[in-house]
């Protein structure tokens, strides 16, 4: 059975949002203190962004009373009241489970609809799940059904054209306020989202000094970049906020960077803090300060804009959604390996009716080289059916197995259309 919880920017502010997120080092834990506190679970994703806090699970016979445990656990670690927690999350078992990692996929659930962060970041849960030993073949299945399914809704509509982000509609935000492009602009963070401020905000004839606790990955992206960029320490951040009004910052600090008692310039500040934990602590005079959350307008614009794409992505969803449950069924390994020893049998009988039809062969004898030949078919497929049998628990059993159709024309549905766009880590395994 599947099931997951769900904590996202539908139902949690950011202050609790930013509660709920684990740091990514005490992920390894967090697997460990679920799968001990609910015995069912076999399977485990997490996947943790600014945005959400998502458990997948796969499981027997899992239960609301279940979900309701590993809830309590999330609320006690992270210090929260578990009935108000419980309030806030989304619980899902089996076609709403798969239904809405579909959505999580194809960025249909996010804040910024059609942004193409979500599916790196669920690539990133599911390869760290997958190295931890958490995930194997049922959550492996699901999640590679997800990235067909992102791809399907990106090619076939128009959700993710022209790509919006939360970087972008930051800056959309800070462009409403008319800067004054003599001022630069303050960067922290390197990563994904400030890389994306960054060039936005050179887009827009900004200059920017970007800063990173780690100075060579900041002249690194500098390079990147190119003009208009100068690099700084993450040590002179409060010597800069001393004159330079504007700031995005984005980092992974697991607590504020920038406390309440820093003295802003005597002019206009905008500071926008996309990070979560939030990088600015509350109680800041003398600055406007914008969260992910204050960006709703500009996000509810985007949505209005995309909607008949998003009718059009969420049919694919759908479909796709009863596609994977009857892609599961024809991947029981019984079948197949009947299926194909059963077609074995059927050439060779039809040969023995051949050869007796053009007289090469005499009834009499006709049984005795039925029996030769399937002994000799069995000796022939005794190695690829026993190879079957220990594949069928690995994750990249399904992808053999969809072979193995294709090489037997035994017909069934396919999903390893194009498995190695998203097995790169397999790859990557093999090659280090």
């Amino acid at each position: 059975m599947y099931a997951l919880i769900s904590f996202s920017h539908k139902k949690l502010d950011i202050s609790l949002r930013e509660k709920v997120a684990f740091p990514q080092d005490e992920i390894p834990r967090l697997y460990k203190s679920l799968l001990e506190t609910c015995l069912k679970i076999q399977e485990c994703i997490i996947l943790s962004t600014c945005n959400r806090f998502e458990i997948l699970l796969y499981g027997e016979e899992l239960s609301i009373e279940d979900m309701n445990d590993l809830i309590e656990l999330i609320a006690k670690k992270r210090g929260i009241e578990s009935k108000m927690l419980k309030e806030c999350a989304n619980v899902f078992f089996q076609r709403e489970a798969v239904e809405h990692i579909f959505k999580v996929a194809s960025s249909l659930d996010s804040l910024v609809v059609g942004e193409t962060q979500i599916t790196g970041q669920l690539k990133g849960a599911f390869k760290t799940s997958y190295e931890l030993g958490y995930c194997k073949r049922a959550l492996s299945r699901l999640v590679h059904f997800a990235f067909k399914c992102s791809a399907l809704v990106r090619n076939q509509t128009q959700i993710s054209k022209s790509p919006v982000s939360v970087a972008s509609v930051a800056v959309s935000k800070f462009m409403q306020h008319s800067p004054s492009r003599d001022e630069k602009v303050i960067v922290v963070g390197t990563g994904e989202i400030g890389n994306l401020c960054a060039k936005h905000l050179l887009s827009h004839g900004f200059k920017i000094i970007l800063l990173s606790g780690r100075i060579q990955s900041a002249q690194s992206l500098a390079e990147e970049l190119g003009e208009g960029v100068e690099v700084a320490p993450l040590k002179s951040l409060y010597s800069l906020l001393s004159t330079h009004p504007y700031l995005f910052t984005a980092t992974g600090a697991p607590h504020a960077i920038i406390t309440k008692d820093i003295t802003p310039p005597n002019k206009k500040c905008l500071w926008f803090d996309m990070a979560l934990p939030r990088d600015i602590e509350d109680g800041v005079v003398g600055a406007e300060v914008f969260v992910i959350d204050d960006l709703q307008e500009i996000v509810n614009e985007n949505i209005s804009k995309r909607q008949q794409e998003l009718s059009v992505a969420l049919q694919i969803i759908d479909e796709q959604t009863k596609e994977f449950f009857a892609w599961i069924k024809t991947l029981e390994v019984e079948p197949i390996i009947k299926a194909f020893r059963a077609k074995a049998e059927e050439c060779a009988i039809s040969e023995v009716k051949r050869a007796i039809k053009k007289g090469f062969l005499s009834r009499e004898n006709a049984q005795e080289v039925e029996r030769i030949l399937h002994n000799a078919f069995n000796k022939f497929l005794h190695h690829p059916t026993v190879y079957i049998k220990t594949i069928k628990e690995n994750p990249e059993g399904d992808f053999i197995l969809d072979n193995v159709k294709k090489l037997f024309d035994l017909g069934g549905l396919e999903i390893y259309q194009n498995p190695h766009k998203y097995e790169e880590y397999f790859k990557d395994k093999k090659d280090t």
